[in-house]
């Protein structure tokens, strides 16, 4: 739901954010005209009479209790973050990062607070895009405006918009948590369905905690980034409560806190890894790239086997009805004796030692995909070329990337997707993942007959070097630069990667 970042870690750099915990009380629906309430538009195309309302969803937490409601038929658009359930990638995007979400670590961690210093707008609204959804209600939050789009922004997008209702979600704890559902529910129509919802995960959440309560109780941390290192806290730590766990480096409905001394992880009976918004793949390159593996080998609960990682940017940033998965998972890694028991591990989480054979067989989900770069330096450079080689190479490596965009202009995906190379191809796991990437964030601009669509390439300054490698940019318009990276196959040149450079 966000670009990966240290959204919520930032509390302590002068961020100012209201924020009250609630049990299922206070969030807000403010109607910015006079429009039918959610109640008199009905349940509409499964509910019973009435018209169904159109929902523009900016935060993929209330996408997914959208649907968990059974009302993802109200759906009209969402936004980019919103990737499950996975036939939601089929709406329009209507926002965008304005940050690169493929960066390192540390880069990323820099332009947050250099946002957050400055009070400018981390995401850009597309709002002729809202204008033509139309929606009758738009569902964002005000937690925090690193981590999605926020209510100001939605405010501004939606000026002229008529008979308009935002929902504004302020999740800090659990109890917010489950009230989400409720407050979604009620504003869709459907009140009746929240209350089921809400039984039922916490009916499961209760599984939980009888499971583990005659279990030793464990101390556990959870790292919410990398670089530089931070805790978790929010509903965190009650789901790791829920598993009979002390979180340590974080308290209840608290902000994120950076742990200057990593010697402080030797409090942890267990280690979890799920950074904000990085699959477990982004995750295991984000480890190696900072060398954490070889730093962190004599940290206790790596020592003994009780450090793991976990899907971050599905199960341990978002506030959606996953909680529940969440603590099943939590419970799965602290107690050995729950090991598998709900199904999670080696699906969704996996110790540290399995890392490495997980990633080389599951591929990466869109939204934690590695950075560009992850493959590109297994090429080692070799003596300078003669300059009638590097032309031609070059000839080739721009021709694919012609040819690419050409067929992103003519929405052609599976020719697209076929220029790719066969890493790349096997990391985005199939064409229509690669057309939902291409349409829903930065890429756009690259995709159909648009005002930016005739983008011109160019071989990038030392962007050939060997034989098999090259990189092309890629001007689409006056504001967006692209980096694509190439490799050379046996069929010629193919994609490796696209970063955005701005």
């Amino acid at each position: 739901s966000k670009v990966p970042a240290a959204g919520r870690h930032v509390g302590e750099q002068g961020r100012n954010i209201k924020r009250t915990a609630r049990r299922r009380t206070g969030k807000r629906l403010e109607p910015r005209n006079k429009m039918p309430s959610a109640e008199s538009k009905g349940q509409g195309k499964n509910g019973g009479e009435g018209k169904t309302p159109r929902v523009l969803s900016l935060l993929s937490a209330s996408t997914e209790i959208v649907c968990r409601l059974g009302m993802a038929h109200a759906l009209v658009g969402r936004s980019h973050g919103c990737d499950a359930p996975p036939f939601v990638l089929s709406l329009p995007a209507v926002t965008t990062p304005k940050m690169d979400p493929t960066a390192p670590s540390q880069e990323i961690d820099a332009a947050v607070r250099a946002v957050v210093a400055g009070g400018g707008p981390v995401y850009e609204i597309h709002n002729s895009m809202v204008s033509a959804l139309a929606p009758d209600i738009i569902l964002t939050q005000d937690q925090c405006r690193i981590c999605a789009v926020t209510k100001a922004d939605v405010t501004s997008a939606c000026a002229e918009l008529p008979g308009v209702t935002i929902v504004t979600l302020e999740p800090t704890t659990l109890g917010d948590v489950l009230g989400d559902v409720q407050t979604i529910a009620s504003a869709l129509g459907v009140a009746g369905r929240g209350e089921r919802l809400v039984r039922s995960m916490e009916h499961r959440l209760n599984e939980v905690r009888l499971a583990t309560e005659h279990l030793p109780r464990r101390t556990a941390s959870h790292l919410e980034w990398l670089a530089p290192i931070m805790g978790s806290g929010y509903w965190i730590a009650e789901l790791f409560d829920v598993a009979n766990c002390e979180m340590v480096h974080g308290t209840k409905g608290g902000h994120c806190p950076t742990l200057s001394d990593p010697a402080t992880l030797d409090e942890a009976d267990v280690l979890l890894l799920s950074p904000c918004g990085f699959s477990i793949q982004r995750t295991h390159y984000e480890l190696k790239s900072l060398g954490l593996l070889e730093k962190w080998k004599n940290v206790r609960a790596v020592r003994e086997g009780r450090c793991f990682v976990a899907d971050g940017d599905r199960f341990f940033n978002r506030s959606s009805c996953e909680v529940v998965e969440s603590a099943e998972m939590a419970a799965e890694m602290a107690h050995p004796e729950l090991c598998g028991l709900w199904g999670h591990h080696g699906k969704h989480w996996c110790r540290l030692d399995e890392l490495d054979a997980f990633c080389a067989i599951t591929p990466p989900h869109p939204a934690g995909m590695p950075p560009a770069d992850l493959t590109r330096n297994k090429v080692a450079p070799t003596k300078p070329l003669p300059p009638a080689r590097t032309q031609e190479l070059a000839d080739g490596a721009l021709a694919t990337v012609d040819a690419q965009l050409r067929a992103l202009r003519a929405a052609d995906f599976d020719e697209a997707f076929r220029l790719c190379s066969p890493d790349n191809q096997a990391r985005l796991a199939s064409a229509a993942t690669f057309a939902s990437i291409c349409t829903s964030a930065s890429f756009s601009v690259l995709v159909g007959e648009t005002t930016d669509a005739h983008a011109s390439a160019q071989i990038a300054p030392d962007g050939l070097k060997n034989e098999s490698a090259a990189q092309v940019r890629v001007c689409a318009g006056s504001n967006h630069r692209f980096l694509f990276d190439l490799v050379k196959e046996k069929d010629g040149w193919r994609t490796e990667g696209v970063r955005v450079e701005c």
